[in-house]
């Protein structure tokens, strides 16, 4: 099969457009989603098989591209969160117990450890909404996901945080 021309992959660009602001609530966010794609439809479009139309493979690449988008998202909040320093966070950021500072650092280190170790979807869920703070239905829209299957992976990752963390003696007091 020869590979799609960069002028039949460009047509394409309004309705990916599209499904990327059905599913990211941020255009600008989806507007690099799409553009992400494209760029690596170009440059791998000799693999494009003809196995499904162009719009599929497209899509398909679009949707990596997008969950790719909602981590760097979630990675950037979540490292904000943890360098906060105001005022509301200022007891964690700075303890006045040496050891206690320790130990909340570790707690953190660990969070983060534990949520880069945890199946996909799983991690995503819950850094969506537990850090993120996004409700159901903007978890499930930036996920495709069902709401049952959304609270579904975010109890099991929350089952699954408050084993690792009193394995390692953090108790049972991790996530909520």
């Amino acid at each position: 099969m020869t590979p799609p021309r960069d002028e039949e992959i460009g047509l394409y660009r309004p309705q990916l457009l599209r499904f990327a602001k059905q599913r990211l609530a941020d255009s600008a966010l989806a507007e690099d989603a799409v553009q992400e794609a494209l760029i690596a439809a170009f440059q791998n479009k000799h693999r494009f098989s003809g196995g499904s139309s162009l719009a599929t493979w497209l899509t398909g690449i679009l949707k990596h591209k997008i969950v790719d988008c909602v981590r760097g998202k979630a990675r950037d909040q979540w490292q904000e969160y943890c360098d906060d320093e105001s005022v509301e966070h200022a007891h964690l950021a700075r303890p006045e117990e040496p050891g206690e500072a320790l130990q909340q650092r570790g707690f953190f280190e660990r969070l983060e450890g534990y949520i880069e170790e945890m199946p996909g979807k799983a991690a995503r869920v819950f850094v969506l909404r537990e850090v993120m703070g996004l409700n159901t239905a903007e978890t499930c829209r930036a996920l495709a996901i069902s709401s049952t299957n959304c609270s579904v992976l975010l109890h099991r990752a929350k089952l699954r945080l408050r084993s690792q963390f009193a394995t390692d003696g953090f108790g049972a007091g991790g996530p909520g």
